[in-house]
């Protein structure tokens, strides 16, 4: 073990580096951890179904002499075997490091690295009162739940699908209990850690809000000029009422329903302008054609992601509108996150727990 003055952490990810938030939710935080403390030095443990290039790993993660990353195999889910194997890597790894920090993104990530501690811990090689971190960030069943909601019934599809749901509900259910171990549970939202306890019958005591992953917000200032320069760019009139959606078109993100809110905005309010940070352009400029939106009504722009926060200055408010279930209601929407970064009241459909309340609903 290195001694007290130097910690290696080891982070362990098991929903891979091409999840769309891997840079700004596992990268960008570690980094920030790095820069905050001379002595830290972060090992990434990664695990992916397929091969990872060099130029791929260039491309996600920035050069820093004390960021390590390692890729390990990644097995088709049929429950927790698929999790042993990954376990038993993580195990032989663990082996030839030295560790005084340990942490895991998710249930599945947490339990590969619970098997692996275990493993190691019976012959004596890992200390007990080891610090560890799972970090609950949604709900793994659920969200699998919900991805095939829609599908036709099969009676062998139909079967499977409740069977790797009833596993991964099983592998939440073990990560997320009480136990003896000094584990803490990192929840992204109140709604989420609600949802552990009474679901999983999690320790109260042992989970913690979250929340250095999320943006600084930006100076009022820094705000004002990007606001300035941006609708001059993309020629918004200074004087329009401004209302931004900021994501895909894929189903989960209600761009129809957000289309339909602004629409009926429109038709009460003179003087608003709707802007689209989006990539899904034909599909947007399909469903503004329908509802026979003028063009001088609203503008599509693709922001690189870099800059997504200069572009959201632009506008007055942020829209945001999920479908009513469990997954949207205990979770912390990165778009959230960005909205508020740069100080936009946030019109919503009073399905996400953190955003309920909220003075700035939609109907």
């Amino acid at each position: 073990m290195y001694s007290q003055t130097h910690t290696q952490k080891i982070f362990v990810v098991y929903d891979g580096i091409g999840n769309s938030v891997f840079q700004s939710q596992v990268v960008k935080p570690l980094i920030q951890e790095l820069e905050a403390s001379p002595n830290l030095e972060v090992t990434l443990v990664s695990f992916e179904s397929k091969k990872v290039k060099n130029s791929t790993l260039i491309k996600l993660l920035p050069a820093h002499d004390r960021l390590h990353i390692i890729i390990c195999r990644k097995i088709p889910f049929i429950g927790a075997l698929s999790l042993w194997f990954a376990g038993y890597q993580l195990m032989r790894l663990l082996k030839h490091i030295d560790f005084n920090h340990v942490a895991a993104r998710g249930p599945l990530a947490g339990y590969v690295l619970l098997c692996a501690l275990s493993w190691i811990g019976m012959s004596g090689d890992v200390e007990q009162d080891l610090p560890i971190i799972i970090q609950a960030r949604g709900l793994c069943a659920q969200e699998y739940r919900y991805a095939y909601q829609h599908e036709k019934p099969h009676f062998w599809r139909t079967w499977w699908r409740q069977f790797v749901y009833n596993r991964l509900q099983k592998i939440e259910r073990y990560v997320y209990k009480k136990k003896q171990k000094d584990i803490v549970i990192e929840s992204v939202s109140p709604a989420l850690k609600e949802y552990l306890i009474k679901t999983f019958n999690a320790d109260p005591i042992s989970i913690v809000i979250a929340v250095r992953d999320i943006p600084e917000r930006c100076t009022v200032e820094q705000v004002s000029q990007w606001r300035q320069e941006v609708r001059k760019e993309l020629k918004i009139p200074d004087n329009a009422l401004v209302y931004c959606y900021s994501g895909s078109w894929r189903p989960w993100q209600c761009a129809d329903k957000t289309i339909e809110y602004f629409i009926g905005v429109a038709v009460q309010t003179p003087q608003v302008h709707l802007l689209i940070l989006t990539n899904d352009h034909e599909k947007f400029v399909k469903e503004l054609k329908a509802y026979k939106l003028k063009t001088e009504q609203y503008t599509l722009f693709s922001a690189p992601p870099a800059q997504l926060l200069r572009y959201l200055a632009a506008a007055d408010f942020g829209m945001l509108f999920r479908e009513q279930d469990i997954i949207n209601w205990v979770s912390r929407p990165t778009k959230m996150l960005e909205y508020q970064s740069v100080g936009l009241p946030i019109i919503h459909n009073n399905t996400v727990g953190m955003l309920s309340g909220d003075a700035s609903q939609g109907q």
